[in-house]
């Protein structure tokens, strides 16, 4: 009871802490000590942490899912700032990303759908400002535009939702409405759906990404790739564990089968892509369908997979795109087939880089393979062509990561190489600092 006492505590201060990062931005070195103070209690907390749900009063609490991702959030938005040393308008610009990071932790940590559906609707107003105050190119507004509209329809089927349970005379509680649904409400749990598999995205509510991402600067696309997506698998996962679910509907079978396609297909295109960032942001189209799939399946084995995934998917995709931000700062170019000869500059960027591509592949022992091996039982369970699909998206992925490493990496490089700047070590700290935990962290997982 002490140690539930001590996480209590600490979700507090560390809501505290964000609040006084507000008032400290004009101080970045502060700032990212104070962050990563946070980060270190927050890992030290976990150990704490199990399957049961602890309340902090309200409509706040917590369980293993909820915690685990405000930890993840913490961690990349952490890296991002790092990650970002040359912005200008310093303060404005680590003043929005903290408020974000602080709308994703009360996301995460509240109990009610009402609050959830707050706070994530408000995680788009500082994205979209970052997104438009420190873009690459002037199509940053119609991506920002893009993203606004996608997401924002989707959520009022979400809303409808929640108006619906209220009108039924029940709470919006995520924690006391199990088995309390009546069949009614759940005649339109699909509905409900859309808002969430626009956010994580599934095929075909994904266009937005690939615009989000390459208009996006390098701390837009770490934290959109990395949390922000996130939101759409964590809300699935909560509004499945109170509503009743007919495996045998004919949407749910179309759900599976599209997503799945979906994801095969995103892979597909992914070979085919010669923007870095396009390329990355498309990756995460395919891995977000193994979420839908471990989320839908109505298996723990499932579930607990579509979590590995998600955490795996976060450290990896933020890491690639802190890799793609790296070759596009010295060579100028995100083009896939400009940036050549990256070995000959700098051998300690290309292994590190060697070894997230590895990892975006689910190589050994990534957690990403752990996610993946648990959604091979979870497919077989539900279908033998789910199987077969998930083992083709493995190959695809496998092919579109070696092939994202060896034409960066190998081959001869431009003339204007040897004007390039030598990479800082800051940068190579920073890939590190994502693939450590994203190989090591399955020894801790219950």
């Amino acid at each position: 009871m002490c140690l539930k006492k001590m996480s209590v505590v600490y979700v507090a201060v560390s809501m505290m802490l964000v609040w006084i990062f507000l008032c400290i931005v004009s101080n970045k070195m502060l700032s990212l000590l104070s962050l990563s103070a946070l980060l270190m209690v927050g890992v030290m907390e976990m150990g704490v942490i199990n399957d049961e749900v602890i309340s902090m009063g309200g409509s706040l609490s917590y369980d293993f899912l909820s915690y685990s991702l405000s930890v993840l959030s913490i961690f990349i938005m952490l890296l991002s700032l790092v990650s970002s040393k040359s912005v200008m308008r310093t303060s404005l610009f680590y003043f929005l990303n903290l408020s974000l990071l602080m709308v994703l932790v009360f996301a995460f940590c509240t109990s009610s759908f009402l609050g959830f559906f707050f706070f994530f609707e408000s995680a788009l107003i500082p994205l979209i400002l970052v997104i438009m105050g420190w873009g690459y190119q002037f199509e940053r507004m119609e991506a920002s535009t893009y993203m606004f509209i996608y997401t924002v329809f989707g959520s009022l089927f979400f809303l409808f939702g929640i108006c619906l349970l209220f009108y039924s005379g029940m709470s919006d509680n995520m924690l006391s409405l199990g088995s309390n649904v009546n069949k009614k409400v759940s005649m339109f749990w699909w509905v409900f759906m859309i808002g969430f598999l626009i956010k994580l995205p599934v095929y075909p509510f994904h266009l937005w990404l690939p615009k989000a991402h390459v208009e996006a600067p390098v701390a837009g696309s770490m934290v959109l790739a990395g949390v922000v997506l996130k939101l759409g698998g964590y809300g699935m996962l909560r509004l499945l564990m109170v509503m009743s679910v007919n495996l045998g509907l004919k949407c749910y079978n179309l759900m599976l089968c599209v997503g799945m396609v979906g994801g095969f297909y995103a892979s597909l295109v992914c070979c085919r892509q010669t923007d870095m960032k396009c390329l990355v942001a498309y990756s995460s189209v395919g891995h977000m369908s193994l979420v839908t799939l471990g989320c839908l399946s109505n298996i723990s084995m499932g579930v607990k997979g579509a979590l590995f995934i998600m955490i795996g998917h976060g450290l990896c995709s933020s890491g690639m795109f802190s890799l793609v931000n790296v070759f596009y700062s010295h060579s100028g170019y995100r083009n896939l087939y400009m940036n050549k000869g990256f070995l000959m500059k700098s051998p300690i960027l290309c292994l590190v880089g060697f070894l997230l591509c590895s990892s975006n592949m689910a190589a050994p022992p990534s957690l990403n393979l752990l996610g993946e091996v648990l959604m091979f039982i979870c497919s077989y369970v539900i279908s033998f062509c789910f199987l077969l699909l998930l083992m083709a998206m493995t190959m695809v992925s496998a092919v579109y990561s070696l092939h994202l490493y060896t034409s960066t990496c190998h081959g001869k490089g431009s003339e204007s190489m040897m004007g390039w700047d030598i990479v800082s070590y800051s940068s190579v700290f920073v890939l590190l600092a994502h693939w450590l935990p994203l190989n090591f962290l399955f020894l801790f997982m219950p």
